[in-house]
């Protein structure tokens, strides 16, 4: 499917049952050339997301947070949750959208497939996906009314496989930041490298930081960095460098603090160390 092939609306709304908040499936492409296409103080019952194909804009959260909105995201609409969307007048914001009764929204919710804290997130979809989409907004139009659960179940589906690529994504862009954080860690040769500039370098809060690190990489900031000067220590000692000037050289303001150290780190002084690799 080609961009230029969207209308301005191509959509269509079904309803399993009388109940519109509890039963409605519906879905569609859209396309949105003027800012006054934006939505403000918007409030739905049931659960729908969209994502965009094209263009970029602002949602407004209930708190009044604003979040840039940009293509490759998904953005939901959550349930009883007063938002805005606001769009960058430019003509070229594209978005996919489906909408599901707020039963199908608590069961994926509870399976926890659907994070109800982050409200945009960067995904990872690929053009099958789209494809598909247009497959079952398709198949919607002109289904009767008992094929209807057999289409929500596959709109299921494919939300499912939406929410997966923003997993994906997060993951994807975690490892980023670790990776990130590894190599600025790793080049720093002094005991008094303060962790905190790598979390501000990777734009994350401290803790925050400290969490997905060890999550990732099995230890704390610090005591990767530690293993880091260790690792460099021993370079340093078996090339000939006296304790004192490995010592300074690390940053540490005196041999007994160094010493200690290496001595927590490698299960014995740095003398001993030195005596038993030139044995």
């Amino acid at each position: 499917m080609y961009y230029d092939d969207i209308k301005e609306n191509d959509v269509v709304y079904r309803c399993i049952g009388d109940d519109f908040d509890q039963g409605i499936l519906s879905c569609g492409f859209m396309r949105k050339l003027t800012a006054e296409r934006s939505q403000y103080d918007f409030k739905i019952g049931y659960y729908s997301c969209f994502f965009i194909l094209q263009g970029s804009g602002r949602f407004i959260s209930e708190d009044g947070t604003v979040i840039p909105m940009q293509a490759g995201d998904l953005v939901q609409r959550l349930p009883e949750r007063l938002h805005s969307t606001e769009i960058e007048p430019n003509g070229e914001w594209i978005e996919f959208y489906m909408s599901v009764g707020y039963p199908v929204y608590h069961y994926l919710i509870t399976l926890g497939i659907i994070n109800s804290d982050k409200e945009v997130q960067a995904t990872q979809v690929t053009s099958d996906f789209v494809i598909d989409f247009a497959a079952l907004l398709n198949s919607l139009k002109g289904a009767a009314d008992e094929r209807l659960p057999y289409l929500l179940m596959r709109a299921q589906e494919l939300m499912i496989r939406l929410h997966g690529s923003v997993h994906y994504s997060q993951r994807e862009h975690n490892d980023h930041k670790i990776s990130k954080a590894c190599q600025l860690i790793g080049g720093s040769n002094d005991i008094h490298y303060d962790m905190k500039e790598t979390a501000a370098a990777v734009n994350m809060g401290y803790e925050n930081f400290r969490k997905l690190f060890k999550a990732t990489t099995g230890v704390s900031p610090q005591r990767y960095h530690i293993e880091h000067l260790m690792k460099q220590a021993k370079m340093m000692l078996l090339s000939g460098l006296p304790i004192k000037h490995v010592a300074v050289g690390l940053g540490y303001g005196d041999i007994y603090s160094f010493t200690k150290q290496f001595t927590k780190s490698e299960g014995m002084p740095p003398g001993r160390y030195i005596r038993n690799r030139h044995r």
